[in-house]
């Protein structure tokens, strides 16, 4: 049971980590805690379904297809709500936070219904990438599960590479540094914050099909995934990477354990708790500036 657990655990710590980095990004490049985060993961998911069901496209293709409408998705969410919000004159800092928040929700809401009614809100699930399974320490594992997490991880360390070692890269992290420094540079702060969005629904969008594939998606469960994506983040604090992929472990596998050793409706459950626990008890975070 222990080795089941672990294995388990690491496999969808794996795919936490993937889906709140891109989260955890875009709030330490533009300060925006995007609420609309789950249902851009569900929407990728169930676009990838969809196309499974409707063509004879192979794991790749459709894993594009996810990915595709994770991007659009996120694309229409920073040109509908963000920056029309960011344009708005008069307001306050606090205010526009406000503002950011109401607006991801509702448009939360929007885009759940839209689902709804387009597809059913049904949980669905995206075919695996291969079939059958192999001995790890003694516990039988699909070769696909291990496939997604070698995917997730393969995908955050591309990202690592970005950031770390191209221009693009370190401009999205100086911006999260000290926007207004970089703006006396010459930098064009609205280029970036579109290329984050963009690598954001990227993210989003391979995270999003993976999650389908694993544990499946609803056009209802996209607020408890941001509700999941919000404890990893507040947890490791908020703009940390690092702290996000030390919180997607803790608690995936937390989750995970839930799940087998209590029962598999309670296993969101936990992270709920811990998400009040940090904020009562350090607001920061583990690893956050602020």
């Amino acid at each position: 049971m222990l080795v089941q657990l672990l294995i388990s655990g690491f496999l969808i710590s794996a795919i936490y980590a993937l889906a709140t980095t891109g989260f955890t990004l875009l709030y330490g490049v533009s300060g925006i805690l995007n609420l609309a985060h789950g249902t851009t993961l569900a929407t990728a998911g169930i676009v990838a379904w969809y196309v499974a069901g409707l063509t004879s496209f192979g794991p790749i293709q459709i894993i594009v297809a996810g990915v595709m409408a994770g991007i659009v998705v996120g694309l229409l969410t920073y040109a509908l709500i963000v920056r029309p919000i960011q344009r708005l004159n008069g307001l306050s800092e606090a205010d526009e936070h406000v503002f950011m928040l109401v607006g991801t929700l509702l448009w939360t809401i929007i885009l759940q219904e839209i689902l709804a009614n387009v597809f059913g809100d049904v949980p669905v699930s995206v075919p695996q990438i291969v079939s059958g399974v192999v001995n790890v320490f003694g516990v039988r594992t699909p070769i696909s599960s291990l496939l997604v997490a070698a995917i997730s991880w393969g995908i955050l360390g591309a990202l690592w590479l970005y950031v770390g070692f191209t221009k693009s890269g370190r401009s999205l992290l100086a911006a999260s540094v000290n926007p207004r420094g970089l703006v006396l540079c010459g930098f064009n702060l609205t280029s970036i914050h579109q290329v984050v969005w963009i690598i954001y629904g990227l993210l989003a969008g391979v995270a999003g099909v993976l999650i389908a594939m694993v544990h499946g998606v609803s056009p209802s469960g996209g607020l408890e995934l941001t509700a999941t994506a919000f404890s990893i983040v507040i947890l490791g604090g908020l703009g940390s990477v690092t702290g996000s992929l030390i919180a997607a472990n803790i608690i995936g596998f937390i989750e995970t354990a839930t799940a087998y050793l209590v029962g598999p409706s309670l296993r969101s459950l936990p992270s709920l708790i811990i998400l009040v626990a940090v904020l009562y008890f350090r607001p920061q975070g583990l690893f956050g500036r602020r």
